[in-house]
């Protein structure tokens, strides 16, 4: 079977590592590169943690630094960022001082338009952090969109309130790029939070990864760990705790893990004073001339879900 080729353009983060992981585990995608966009810390760290990851799980994956900061508005790191994942995006596991992965001398931009050019078939873009570089991407590359098979994002939230209304911080971080996304024409998947919090892992299935006894589960297991206790910490213990960007992974692996998926009409706001950066999501179908530019995932599998992300961790080292 030939396996799907996928970019992940992401800003580890505990949860992008386990989005990482299913990923670069998984016997059904291939990997052609991680590219790292500033959001929960800088460049220089999300490239670092990326590169910590793919080195310890024994990946040859290309790691590549993208944008610096967001299009219009400097990428700062919030205090929700460093309660939610600490001072390093990676707080809870030392990772190994003798690396041997390099981050690519290339910009991110220019990794994935060697992975369009040179791919056969149609790459599928998971972007679980800010849009900058996919935005700078469509921008920069028009004449290989058609190279694109879909965009699965982690982002945006239809009915979900957290801190201010219809914001989710992938797409709040960077209004403007994420307009641009959403409005590119291309194929969207959205998992906002509406479906990321109704997927909440437990200390039970920690367990069941760590007794996988490879060196993979020891790191995955530690950092589930530490962010279930900083994020039930800095937000709410609901029994469990969201890994949201492994939801825009495991859609790509097996579609059959959405069980709830609406297209709709999603705009973000890049004007207004008290819904800037909001997603804007059309659920009831009032705007009869727009059209339905996303298809916006309200449910998964949680069962299946899950053991994704276990089976993946047991591929791995």
């Amino acid at each position: 079977m030939n396996r799907k080729p996928v970019i992940i353009d992401c800003d580890p983060g505990h949860d992008d590592m386990v989005a990482m992981v299913l990923a670069i585990g998984s016997d059904v995608l291939d990997v052609k590169a991680v590219t790292c966009v500033p959001g929960n810390k800088s460049l220089e760290k999300v490239v670092k943690n990326a590169v910590h990851v793919v080195d310890y799980i024994g990946s040859d994956c290309i790691v590549a630094g993208g944008a610096r900061s967001g299009l219009v508005n400097e990428t700062v790191e919030t205090d929700i960022s460093i309660a939610f994942h600490g001072q390093s995006g990676l707080d809870g596991f030392e990772f190994p001082t003798d690396i041997k992965t390099k981050p690519s001398p290339k910009d991110a931009i220019e990794v994935m338009a060697d992975v369009l050019r040179n791919s056969e078939e149609k790459v599928t873009i998971i972007a679980t952090g800010p849009l900058t570089n996919i935005a700078l991407m469509i921008r920069a590359l028009p004449q290989l969109m058609h190279k694109v098979e879909c965009i699965s994002l982690m982002g945006g939230t239809c009915n979900f309130l957290f801190e201010k209304p219809f914001m989710e911080y992938n797409t709040y971080t960077d209004p403007e790029a994420s307009k641009i996304v959403f409005e590119s024409g291309l194929p969207i998947m959205m998992y906002g939070y509406d479906v990321t919090y109704t997927a909440l892992y437990t200390t039970d299935f920690i367990d069941r990864v760590e007794a996988i006894g490879n060196e993979t589960s020891k790191m995955v297991g530690a950092l589930m760990r530490k962010f279930m206790t900083l994020h039930n910490k800095a937000f709410l213990d609901l029994g469990g705790c969201p890994v949201h960007d492994a939801c825009a992974v495991a859609g790509v692996i097996d579609p059959s893990v959405v069980t709830d998926v609406r297209p709709m009409n999603v705009t973000i706001d890049t004007k207004s004073e008290y819904l800037y950066g909001a997603t804007i999501c059309d659920y009831d179908g009032r705007l009869k001339d727009a059209k339905k530019n996303a298809n916006v995932v309200f449910k998964l599998d949680n069962e299946k879900f899950f053991d994704l992300i276990y089976n993946s961790v047991k591929n791995l080292k």
